[in-house]
């Protein structure tokens, strides 16, 4: 190849050499006829006509300067170098003309000559000059194609991966969908969220997070088809798109591909990390017949998928579609509960265990609303935590218990201990201890009467802020129960450093007292013993049998709660309850006033 282009280089040389060689014989030959032109003084005919000599030198030595010119423009500087040697040339011939006749008669021509070398010498200059500009806009227009390129890349890919982000998966979603729309293919749309991704950077950094999140793009971008797209979406989340499939368990397929692919171990800095993901799917046009709407739907299969556990997919169904709704709805209502009063309290009572005496009571959150009826605290609970709504409705819970607090210690002359749930959310509230302080200053209630219940994941929390809140609480006054206990993978060694008072064994242990089961039991044996060499109060949660309460009775755990003495009650019912308890008259003002 690079002889082929020696030799057409060498004839495109010889060819610009050639008709160079041309027009310098054609100017001497116009020279050779001006000189002879010159030696006689009749006039010439030409077509009939008569022309003197003195014009027709003129014509031809017009005739060479546009040579000389054409010379300079067509070959630069090769031709300069022809035209100023062929305008000396014909500068010497007239003046020699001129000395060997003493003829002033040529003087014109001579001039011409002269003012010939110095139009090519503009020529030459200017072309020059222009050459430069014209490289210059060449490399202002190469610069400019350049930075467009990067802007392209920076608008339609993700600096990390190389990947196409978001908006250049949505617009080739909406050409493959008006492509489907065409031939009755079927598109699947994959949210694809990495399990546990955080770890990596926790015990890496985010060098090593970003070796993976590159791995796991190369891995998707092989796994697919070229007319198929992996994007990333955004952190350790990604896109796939997979085009013209025609039945659904092709796509069942293709999913379960990329999350086997996935698991082989990545290398990190000579660290094997096997990455999972939770994936959920969409399909065109079942679930959706626009890009916004099959992303949502796959997303909406992707928690789904997490919910269920690690490296799970989810297909998108009517009902994942219909459960999203019913939640923003109910989250809706859940702004308005408080001013509509559909929040509400009750009480279930805590037991001595020995003497089977009401000794205090869980507070425990209700919602009646007009259109569902009771919701589950287990779903309306998380709404309020992940909208905000926790702070405002768990303020309400904490002033309602005390004004209640000291109603029943007025009605009754009896201290009873109510306790109250609180959520991680409210812990982070910056505001959390002032609000509450006052909350019991106004209602003039002891906070030794009061209980705050923490889950054991909350309290024991890595998060310095936790430990800093409970201390704060403690220091008001209030007690300090730690609720689910046993569930979480806490040392037992933090009871000693944390402001305790009292344990609640979770009902899961509790339950197994009935099955007879041996771990279950010596679970509960350690728990209780360990709280007592530690000074800490035990309740168990969940009693509903006579075997689970004597059970922990015998192992001298301190107080019960449960449906086998008391389920959770309205203040008007628990009224009841604590005047058979105390002899106080039935016309005693109401509790729940």
């Amino acid at each position: 190849m690079k002889n082929i282009d020696n030799m057409d280089k060498k004839r495109i040389k010889a060819s610009k050499f050639g008709n160079l060689l041309l027009f310098v014989i054609a100017y001497v030959l116009l020279s050779v006829v001006i000189r002879d032109i010159a030696l006689t003084d009749k006039n010439i005919k030409i077509l009939g006509f008569e022309i003197t000599t003195s014009a027709l030198r003129g014509i031809i030595t017009q005739i060479q300067m546009l040579i000389s010119v054409y010379i300079v423009l067509k070959e630069n500087k090769m031709g300069y170098i022809a035209s100023v040697l062929l305008n000396m040339y014909s500068m010497l011939i007239a003046i020699f003309f001129m000395v060997q006749t003493k003829s002033p008669t040529v003087l014109p021509g001579a001039i011409s000559y002269v003012g010939a070398f110095l139009i090519i010498t503009l020529i030459i200059f200017y072309k020059k000059r222009a050459g430069g500009y014209l490289t210059e806009i060449e490399s202002q227009k190469m610069n400019l194609i350049e930075s467009e390129s990067k802007l392209h890349k920076m608008a339609f890919y993700d600096s990390l991966t190389g990947l196409p982000n978001k908006e250049l998966f949505i617009n080739r979603l909406e050409q493959n969908i008006s492509l489907a729309k065409r031939n009755g293919k079927l598109i699947g749309t994959m949210f694809i969220d990495l399990d546990s991704f955080k770890s990596v950077n926790d015990t890496m950094g985010h060098s090593a997070g970003d070796i993976v999140l590159k791995s796991v793009a190369e891995r998707f971008a092989f796994s697919v088809r070229k007319e198929d797209t992996v994007s990333r979406f955004g952190g350790d989340e990604y896109l796939i798109q997979i085009c013209n499939f025609e039945k659904v368990e092709d796509l069942h397929k293709i999913t379960k591909k990329i999350m086997d692919l996935l698991q082989k171990p990545i290398l990190v800095n000579n660290v094997e990390f096997v990455i999972t993901a939770s994936v959920g799917v969409a399909v065109y046009p079942v679930d959706g017949e626009d890009p916004e709407t099959l992303i949502k739907n796959a997303d909406i299969a992707m928690y789904t998928a997490k919910n269920k556990g690690k490296n799970e997919y989810a297909f998108c169904s009517p009902k994942m579609k219909n459960d999203v709704v019913k939640k923003m709805k109910l989250t809706n209502k859940l702004y308005r509960a408080m001013e509509n009063n559909e929040l509400y309290l009750q009480y279930q009572p805590q037991i001595n265990a020995q003497t089977k005496e009401i000794i205090g009571f869980e507070a425990l959150l209700r919602w009646n609303n007009a259109e569902y009826g009771l919701v589950s605290p287990e779903v309306f609970i998380p709404l309020a935590e992940t909208t905000g709504m926790i702070i405002p409705i768990g303020l309400w819970v904490f002033k309602t218990v005390c004004e209640q607090c000291e109603m029943c210690r007025k009605v009754f002359n009896k201290n009873y201990r109510i306790s109250i749930n609180l959520s991680l959310e409210q812990l982070k509230d910056a505001n959390f201890i002032r609000q509450i302080s006052k909350i019991i200053e106004d209602t003039n209630t002891v906070p030794e009467h009061l209980q705050i219940e923490i889950t054991e994941s909350i309290a024991f929390n890595q998060e310095s802020y936790v430990l800093q809140r409970i201390k704060e609480i403690k220091d008001l006054g209030i007690t300090i129960a730690i609720d689910d206990f046993g569930t979480g993978h806490s040392s037992l060694s933090r009871l000693r450093t944390f402001p305790i008072d009292l344990i609640k064994i979770d009902i899961e242990f509790v339950q197994g007292i009935s099955t007879n089961s041996h771990k279950e039991k010596e679970i509960i044996k350690s728990i209780i013993q360990l709280s007592k060499n530690l000074g800490i109060g035990v309740i168990a949660e969940g009693v509903e049998t006579e075997d689970q309460y004597l059970f922990l009775k015998n192992e001298m755990c301190d107080e019960i709660q449960g449906f086998y003495f008391y389920k959770p009650m309205m203040p008007d019912d628990i009224k009841k309850i604590v005047m058979q308890e105390c002899h106080v008259d039935a016309d005693s003002n109401k509790l729940s006033e």
